[in-house]
């Protein structure tokens, strides 16, 4: 059997990341493996290991945990790779975000949604788990609606416009029920 990272290195499609994905299915250990390649090893290794990464923790979150740190300081490396952000945060929309982290989490989310010069699916990815990190505080609640509107108002993008939209109307849906007016 060729090693994990020999089968990153294979190829670079949806069939091989499917694969990988299988390859891995619920053992935690070669998911432990893929980590390692994707925060450790070299610049193409890292970029194709972060498709299946997203996948994996998609499935099980709590493979994320003791990696959560190291994931938030990894998005903070200069020059990396649209790949790594994009599939980190699309990991962030599922995986629990502790409280120690949140605000960490939540400082680079913002940034990323702000910043017109990030791709759209990692604006679009930081809405959400944006969102999912300020459920547990009106206050964050807020600062992300007023961010949106911010994006909403000053971008042309469809897909970032539908994806604001709907998490405008779910902060909204979501005080409703959450936090009642006296």
């Amino acid at each position: 059997m060729t090693s994990l990272r020999d089968d990153i290195l294979a190829e670079h499609s949806k069939a091989q990341t499917l694969y990988i994905i299988q390859r891995i299915g619920d053992d935690a250990t070669a998911f432990d493996e893929l980590m390692q390649l994707f925060l450790h090893d070299d610049y193409r290794v890292t970029q194709r290991a972060a498709w299946p990464l997203s996948y994996c923790l998609e499935k099980h979150p709590e493979w994320a945990e003791a990696y959560l740190s190291e994931l938030l300081r990894n998005l903070q490396k200069p020059g990396i790779h649209d790949a790594v952000k994009r599939n980190t945060v699309r990991a962030l929309q599922t995986v629990p975000v502790p409280e120690e982290l949140a605000g960490e989490a939540a400082e680079m989310l913002i940034q990323y949604i702000a910043n017109p010069a990030e791709p759209l699916a990692v604006r679009c990815f930081s809405m959400t788990a944006f969102f999912n990190l300020a459920k547990k505080e009106a206050d964050l609640l807020e600062e992300l609606r007023l961010v949106v509107e911010d994006v909403l108002a000053n971008e042309t993008a469809g897909s970032l416009h539908a994806r604001g939209k709907r998490v405008l109307k779910d902060i909204q849906k979501f005080k409703k029920n959450s936090f009642p007016t006296k």
